[in-house]
């Protein structure tokens, strides 16, 4: 009875059973707002199409629609402007992801986008919810081929581990909860009329008065939006407090996966390394540049050389941790030396999450990414990865 007495108050179990009870409140407000939605359009359809006779009631009728049309669900779609890849344009490249997701016990992942950003996101995409993979180039060519197995499991481990936030309840009410709040948002009226008139001009007072007609409306709107702006923003505020501590436990346990998957040396240096991403972002922002500048009449080569010289860039950046044998596993979660404070090394990130995978015991590598499968890889990445290099010289823009 004791130890029975002592493990109800272990702090991991209370941990556990109280997000628990948090994503349970999370998924019923979240159900919530999809119903509220729902009963936005039926209740104006119903006053549409009963009270036609009248003239009010069909104009409530509309207006419950467009909110409705406006608090919708938005399920994300991949961008039409990256360059987007499938099982038969890259076979090697899913055949890394599916022996990933199968070590984590998730569904595959579906399409595969090259972006310009220093990160990798698994999202679900479209009312079928395909599983797009987001492969942001400058962290493909920093990282080491273990480095990326480990970031591409720890965002499979997401989903392994149950991140409610990516789900479809939680996900698309938290997008509906956006809209609604792009929609109530307060418009401000500005500190001038936008219209600079002479008094003595024709028609500057006319001009005067419709402006000062608008500001009216627009103080009028914003008191009219203000009750439901304030719901709408506290229910998305609520919403987004209940799933903070799961957020949380997701990342914890994410980074296991990863650490199973790919060993925890891996993982450590991934988290690490993530520090290098301003440092690689301002190098893909001066190639293009410079290539946009000065590479006149050499295009082609620029963009075939383009994420080569931001891998070399990335091999000389002090303070890259990597996960070779010669680099041991740091214990330490702290800030860089005294006497190294002020350079370009930025603090230890995320050091709760590095903290405790220091505690927990090394795991060796269960998928490795080996250098002929690498080769291959980078292959099936070259072509798009040029069309990406281009966009980028282009607009000068990661994003």
């Amino acid at each position: 009875m004791r130890e029975l007495a002592v493990s109800s108050r272990d702090p991991e179990t209370v941990g556990f059973r109280r997000i628990g009870w948090s994503a349970a409140a999370a998924c019923g407000l979240a159900a919530l707002v999809h119903v509220g939605t729902a009963g936005l359009l039926i209740g104006g359809l119903l006053l549409v199409v009963l009270g036609w006779s009248t003239v009010v009631q069909p104009l409530i009728g509309l207006l419950m629609i467009g909110l409705a049309v406006q608090v919708r669900p938005r399920f994300s779609r991949p961008r039409p402007d990256l360059p987007t890849l499938t099982r038969d344009d890259a076979p090697s490249l899913f055949a890394l992801l599916d022996s990933i997701a199968d070590a984590a016990r998730v569904r595959h992942i579906d399409i595969v986008q090259l972006s310009g950003n220093f990160a990798v996101r698994l999202s679900l995409t479209g009312v079928r919810r395909r599983r797009c993979l987001e492969l942001g180039l400058p962290l493909w060519q920093t990282f080491t081929p273990q480095q990326r197995v480990a970031a591409v499991a720890h965002e499979v481990g997401h989903f392994a581990a149950g991140d409610i936030r990516r789900g479809s309840l939680v996900g698309t009410a938290l997008s509906s909860l956006a809209g609604g709040a792009d929609l109530t948002q307060s418009r401000p009226e500005g500190t001038h009329s936008g219209v600079a008139l002479s008094p003595t001009s024709r028609y500057a007072d006319e001009a005067t008065t419709a402006v000062n007609r608008f500001k009216a409306r627009g103080r009028t709107n914003n008191w009219i939006m203000w009750l439901p702006g304030l719901l709408v923003r506290g229910t998305a505020r609520l919403l987004t407090r209940l799933t903070r501590s799961g957020s949380l436990h997701v990342e914890f346990r994410a980074d296991e996966v990863a650490a199973r998957i790919a060993s925890t040396r891996a993982m450590d240096s991934v988290l690490r390394d993530r520090r290098l991403a301003d440092a690689v972002g301002f190098e893909v922002h001066r190639l293009a540049v410079s290539a946009r500048t000065f590479g006149h009449g050499k295009a082609a080569s620029t963009e075939r050389e383009f994420w080569d010289r931001v891998a070399v860039h990335a091999r000389v950046l002090p303070h890259r941790t990597g996960d070779g044998p010669e680099s041991p596993l740091h214990t330490d979660a702290g800030p860089p030396p005294a006497h190294r404070r002020g350079e370009d090394c930025a603090p230890v990130p995320e050091p709760r999450r590095l903290a405790r995978l220091s505690r927990t015991e090394a795991q060796p590598a269960t998928i490795t990414l080996d250098p002929r499968l690498a080769e291959t890889i980078a292959e099936e990445l070259s072509a798009p990865g040029r069309l990406l290099a281009r966009k980028i010289i282009r607009d000068c823009v990661t994003t």
